[in-house]
């Protein structure tokens, strides 16, 4: 089982370092340092308090229905933020998180097989960095290309399509001297390779 997993990690990760699209082409000059941004879904961790996570639920619907947080009461944006914030920065263990840990073991696998000079791991909600955080991390540490990659690789999903491409969007603006790149979609020959790979390993 453990061989299967290791083997399974290594088919994503060549996934994600050999399936960009065919304009994101991860070449550098000279002493560049590139950086690749790992972005999950992110949930909340086992052991947050289930009481602050409802009312972060509640808040986000009482947000939503009266038009998005720039029509909402500042009150009640201020404290959707802040539970948001308390939500992302509590402590993740492979134990509370196992979902974060998995993203953080592929980026790790991603940087070593790639050869990236840092790979960053951000979640789109409620966990660790938000996707402009953790490339406004990379930059301050020196990267002057960026490359954001998501484990969402199928198109039609909201998240991968709108919230990360706008985050993304909106670092390319505020950094505008840095070479930002959002790599998605992902090849749908490449995608359907790896779970054909999958499905025959399953029948080993």
């Amino acid at each position: 089982m453990q061989n299967r997993c290791w083997i399974l990690i290594g088919s994503l990760v060549m996934l994600f370092v050999m399936g960009l699209p065919p304009q994101v082409g991860i070449s550098r000059a000279v002493g560049e340092k590139v950086a690749v941004i790992l972005v999950g879904h992110g949930l909340a961790a086992e052991d947050f308090p289930r009481e602050k996570l409802r009312e972060f639920r509640r808040v986000m619907g009482q947000v939503m229905e009266a038009g998005g947080e720039e029509k909402a009461p500042a009150e009640l944006v201020a404290r959707l933020h802040a539970l948001e914030r308390e939500m992302r920065q509590w402590k993740r263990t492979p134990e509370n998180d196992p979902y974060d840990a998995a993203v953080k073991e592929l980026a790790e696998r991603i940087k070593q097989i790639g050869g990236y000079d840092m790979v960053e791991v951000a979640h789109n909600e409620a966990c660790g960095l938000d996707v402009d955080e953790a490339i406004d991390s990379a930059i301050k540490k020196g990267a002057a290309r960026v490359v954001v990659l998501t484990t969402m690789v199928i198109k039609g999903g909201t998240h991968a399509e709108d919230d990360i491409a706008r985050k993304v969007e909106k670092a390319k603006r505020s950094h505008p001297q840095v070479n930002i790149t959002y790599a998605w979609p992902f090849d749908t020959d490449q995608l359907a390779r790896l779970f054909v790979e999958q499905v025959n390993r399953s029948q080993l």
